[in-house]
């Protein structure tokens, strides 16, 4: 049976077996997955997410409802649809963070409103939409804070 690609995956509601078909592939055979199991694989299949460390990180923590460490089969169809919607967000970031400082300042963040016209917004609305996803109120917004509140 061919191997089913992640990101095909999202561009299509996958059945139970499906699911199961791809949890299998990334497990080692005790019914659960590490975060080690899941890097492990997700390099070796699907090097284009792979690389992508924090938002790998970020979906697994999402994922693992329960907080037990693991994400299991009940948990596996969120992790996917956290993998790729966590790199799609990561690649954003990236061009929002100029200074590649892995932080969004509220300079950057006005250019990429511009970016995507956006230019309506004045200034108040910027920051209070600003101030919005800077839940840790550092001043910046974090990809973990990005996350979160979408």
């Amino acid at each position: 049976m061919p191997r089913l690609n992640i990101r095909e995956a999202m561009a299509q509601r996958l059945t139970s077996n499906q699911i199961k078909e791809l949890f299998h592939e990334f497990d080692n055979g005790n019914g659960i997955l590490s975060l080690a199991e899941i890097d492990r694989a997700v390099i070796y299949w699907h090097p284009e997410l792979g690389t992508n460390r924090q938002a790998m990180l970020r979906a697994y923590k999402a994922a693992d409802i329960d907080h037990n460490g693991f994400v299991q089969l009940r948990e596996f169809r969120h992790l996917i649809e956290l993998l790729c919607l966590y790199n799609e967000f990561s690649i954003v970031f990236g061009q929002l963070d100029k200074n590649h400082d892995k932080k969004i300042s509220f300079s950057e963040f006005v250019k990429g409103h511009e970016l995507i016209d956006h230019e309506d917004m004045d200034e108040d609305e910027l920051r209070d939409e600003f101030d919005r996803i800077d839940t840790n109120h550092g001043g910046c917004i974090l990809f973990d804070e990005v996350c979160y509140i979408f």
